[in-house]
């Protein structure tokens, strides 16, 4: 699949903008395709889109979410002025097992609203998920309210499948129906190496039907493509 170039579709936005950026940090982000490693290829191009809003947006504020099969705020949302080294940031993240994406979905869905979504018909799991919120679920529910008039958005970038029970298209599309803005990004050697018919499900459409997922390759097209997104667009 080629490399889709979404910049035709975005516009200038007066809105400030909160920007979440997922990032996949399984053992797999550690291969080596991607000079040095995916991991330090997505760290870069990270700082990269911190770059570009501290240039022309430096009132947005950017948070990081670090996940593997469970989620952690390694950043919550900061303006892009006041943030330092983020890969010391993300380096110091412990996380173990597989790769699930409804942990930092969940997660964001927290940061953006203030609300903690729990497991739906197990009376136990709800009561377990009161006291076992998410890493960071006490930072996002101090700054979320108040934020109804900025434009929400989510970077999701990852290397692998999805391997948790739960269906990611739930809490995406809710996610949506909110009106948060989702792009999706594979890397990696293929796209086989992606499941990209569930991340374009979990992608938003530009208003011209376009899907908001693209699979990448190489570290300067990362970087190009977060140089792009890191301009304002329009809610969907």
């Amino acid at each position: 699949m080629k490399y889709l170039n979404f910049a035709n579709h975005i516009q200038a936005n007066e809105l400030p903008e909160m920007l979440l950026t997922l990032i996949d940090l399984s053992g797999s982000m550690e291969i080596s395709d991607m000079k040095p490693t995916r991991r330090a290829a997505a760290i870069k191009a990270n700082q990269e889109i911190i770059k570009v809003k501290k240039q022309g947006y430096p009132n947005d504020k950017i948070g990081v979410i670090g996940f593997q099969d469970s989620a952690k705020l390694l950043l919550a949302p900061t303006p892009s002025y006041r943030i330092g080294n983020l890969e010391k940031t993300i380096d110091n993240a412990v996380l173990t097992g597989g790769t699930d994406f409804v942990a930092p979905l969940k997660l964001a869905y927290n940061c953006f609203f203030g609300i903690a979504i729990t497991a739906p018909g197990n009376p136990i799991t709800k009561m377990l998920s009161s006291f076992f919120l998410e890493p960071g679920i006490d930072k996002c529910l101090s700054i979320a309210s108040g934020n109804d008039k900025i434009t929400k958005r989510i970077i999701l970038l990852t290397d692998g499948e999805h391997l948790g029970d739960d269906n990611p298209t739930n809490i995406a599309t809710r996610l949506k129906k909110a009106g948060v803005i989702i792009d999706c990004i594979g890397i990696g050697g293929s796209p086989g190496d992606v499941d990209e018919k569930l991340l374009k499900q979990i992608a938003s459409r530009n208003s011209d039907g376009s899907i908001r997922y693209c699979f990448i390759g190489s570290q300067q097209k990362l970087l190009r493509k977060y140089q792009t997104l890191a301009h304002h667009i329009r809610a969907i």
